[in-house]
């Protein structure tokens, strides 16, 4: 037993003939192929930004707008170690116990990789936002330590640097530049 494939084509005359003509093949078994599944479509892109710190999920969870997800990593989570497809944490006071499945969930959803997520009884490091603090503390230590800042700071008895931003220095084309004038040497300046 082996299933045949039959095929019929049926062909009509022209005005004047009026009969129908019929084919019948019947296919060799053994060269028989199913039908190839429909195209399910184009894989879905996934992320090419490398894991190799917390800050990257960080930067993951941005880019997916999962900001409740950010908040609880940044908050929580101490790094304990990274290799590709594996990260071993600990949990800072407080942390959910499901954090480590949710980060494992959101990393292979992102990156289309399997990750696995261990919970470590080593303490690890900092979390991303005690980081950001220390970040914050020591960048207005140097703040005060600046001789103009020390300056403004005893002319104003009683204030405080509570904040240090640093401004980012957009890039400009020199297209978008105005001309520089031209000097032609013969007319004074005012």
């Amino acid at each position: 037993g082996g299933a045949s494939a039959v095929s019929r084509t049926t062909v009509s005359g022209g005005s004047g003939g009026g009969g129908q003509t019929m084919r019948l093949v019947e296919a060799d078994p053994q060269r028989y192929e199913p039908p190839a599944a429909p195209d399910a479509g184009p894989e879905p892109v996934r992320e090419t930004v490398p894991v190799t710190s917390l800050a990257n999920i960080a930067a993951l969870a941005d880019k997916h707008r999962d900001i409740q997800f950010k908040v609880k990593l940044k908050q929580f989570v101490r790094l304990v170690g990274i290799v590709p497809g594996r990260l071993d944490i600990s949990l800072a006071e407080g942390g959910p116990k499901s954090l480590p499945s949710e980060i494992s969930r959101r990393l292979t959803d992102w990156t289309g990789a399997k990750w696995f997520v261990t919970l470590s009884r080593e303490e690890g490091g900092p979390t991303l936002a005690e980081e950001e603090a220390r970040a914050r503390n020591d960048a207005i230590v140097d703040a005060k330590a600046d001789p103009a800042v020390a300056a403004i700071l005893a002319a104003f008895p009683g204030a405080k640097v509570i904040d240090v931003r640093v401004p980012v220095a957009e890039e400009h084309d020199a297209a978008d530049l105005p001309p520089e004038p031209v000097d032609d040497g013969d007319e004074p300046d005012f």
